[in-house]
């Protein structure tokens, strides 16, 4: 038997502490997970690694890119913290059983305001107004799944539902 394979985003939404954004560009940009290393080099090693510190990540960012200049992407830059939630159906081709499935995506973002990106200016076009924001907290759901779950603020990196820092924290 055949698993369903992965094809593609169908369709999403994003809402900010619980109310849906309008006016949104085609994609948001999500953070990219970064290990925070340290070179290893010595004695009895020929050369030199970067070794990995489990469940320590270098800064992470998210993109919003708004159609034109709208007062959301004011609001995301106000001082403080903000919840975003991406909602998402992704699609799967399932060959075997000769159809098309779905799956729900789930993204929760905890985020700081970083940069507001005015865009630019031209004739019958997009503004592309941009907000870049920090975030600190990040979980996944893919079909009702914890796969991912990382709270920098909390000491949490969980990776299908393996706590990986749990060890550490009982440690320390």
């Amino acid at each position: 038997m055949v698993n369903p394979i992965p094809d593609k985003l169908i369709n999403f939404n994003v809402y900010d502490e619980g109310e849906k954004l309008v006016g949104i560009a085609s994609e948001v940009t999500l953070p990219s997970l970064e290990g925070m290393t340290e070179t290893v080099s010595g004695a009895g090693i020929a050369g030199e690694f970067e070794s990995a510190t489990p469940g320590h990540f270098g800064s992470m960012t998210t993109e919003i890119t708004f159609k034109t200049i709208f007062d959301k992407a004011f609001s995301l830059m106000k001082p403080g913290g903000k919840t975003l939630t991406l909602r998402g159906s992704q699609q799967f081709n399932d060959f075997a059983g000769g159809g098309i499935q779905s799956r729900a995506l789930k993204i929760v973002m905890k985020v700081i305001p970083k940069t507001l990106d005015l865009g630019k200016m031209a004739v019958s076009a997009m503004t592309e107004t941009k907000n870049t924001l920090e975030v600190l907290y990040v979980k996944v759901i893919e079909n009702d799944k914890e796969i991912l779950e990382l709270d920098k603020l909390n000491f949490i990196f969980k990776l299908n539902g393996e706590d990986i820092l749990g060890p550490i924290q009982s440690q320390i």
